[in-house]
């Protein structure tokens, strides 16, 4: 196993050799984090977390497993992603199946499900109506149907195969009746019949510029999906797209919630100069990451040029 081959005649594969061996293995293919990756895909052919990883460091691994193990190796040393080779990625508390198909969850999204959690919880259950604009493996849209009471959601998505992953893990996680896909471009996936305002639009768009795909780690730019990352040149595009007719979709005090790029927050605001409830809100970084956008109430005027 000096190279993810076969394992020599008469030496006996132990998860703490596995460790001695792939580590500096991984660590040699540029992969940043190799012993943990090392040890989340010994925990996986274990079927155990990574703690009981180290209660049985001198257990002889079987056939079975030394093969899961090295494909598991060979390839996280190709740069593909830990979550796809383990096919699935926890957010918001639950274990989300995940694939080529779709954009990893990241930690940082679920400050969307949080904000929208408090709006949607102070409401009466039959205003709970959530959209969620592309939503991939449907981590906000899912996480949101498990978190709020009686909250009925839409997901959207461009993508047939992140629908499909989607509707599966809307399956696993027991809320496929609170949750309507719909496949198309953002407001147009709307069917006749579903709600014309949204007490809550939430929305992950793809905002990378042209110079941030430049210095992309090979685990992102060769594996996850383009269209769930690239958004245009300046990277505003998608923001362009639903700044038309965001106001329309929502509800009376409804509330938008739109992850941002860091680096293009203040950009990002200017698009939505004419809405007067608007705010900035930082991670736990101090990062600018989301935008968030409140409609007038009726008591207010209407928006102008919006």
């Amino acid at each position: 196993m000096s190279d993810v081959g076969e394992q020599p005649v008469g030496e006996v594969w132990t998860p703490l050799k596995i460790l001695s061996w792939a580590v500096p293995f991984l660590k040699e293919k540029g992969v940043e984090t190799p012993r943990l990756d090392v040890e989340c895909l010994l925990a996986d052919v274990l079927g155990c977390d990574r703690l009981r990883v180290y209660l049985q460091y001198d257990r002889p691994l079987s056939s079975d497993e030394r093969t899961k193990l090295r494909d598991g190796v060979g390839r996280r040393a190709r740069r593909e992603p830990l979550a796809y080779i383990l096919g699935g990625r926890e957010f918001f508390g639950h274990l989300f199946t995940v694939g080529p198909g779709v954009l990893i969850p990241r930690p940082e999204s679920e400050m969307l499900v949080e904000e929208a959690v408090e709006v949607l919880n102070a409401l009466p259950e039959e205003d709970r109506t959530v959209l969620d604009l592309g939503t991939g493996s449907g981590c906000l849209a899912l996480s949101l149907a498990l978190a709020v009471p009686g909250a009925r959601v839409w997901a959207v998505d461009f993508s047939p195969e992140a629908l499909s992953i989607a509707r599966r893990n809307a399956e696993l996680l027991n809320v496929l009746s609170q949750v309507q896909f719909r496949r198309g471009s953002w407001f147009d996936a709307l069917r006749e019949g579903d709600p014309d305002r949204f007490s809550v639009v939430v929305c992950n768009p793809p905002y990378l510029t042209s110079q941030d795909w430049a210095v992309l780690s090979p685990e992102i730019s060769q594996y996850e999906p383009l269209s769930a990352l690239q958004g245009g040149e300046d990277g505003l595009e998608a923001y362009r797209a639903l700044r038309v007719g965001l106001s329309s979709r929502l509800t009376s005090g409804g509330w938008a919630f739109l992850e941002l790029n860091a680096n293009l927050s203040g950009k990002t605001e200017d698009l939505f100069a004419d809405w007067t409830r608007r705010n900035i809100l930082p991670d736990l970084q101090g990062l600018p990451r989301v935008l968030s956008l409140q409609a007038p109430s009726s008591l207010d005027s209407p928006l102008q040029g919006v």
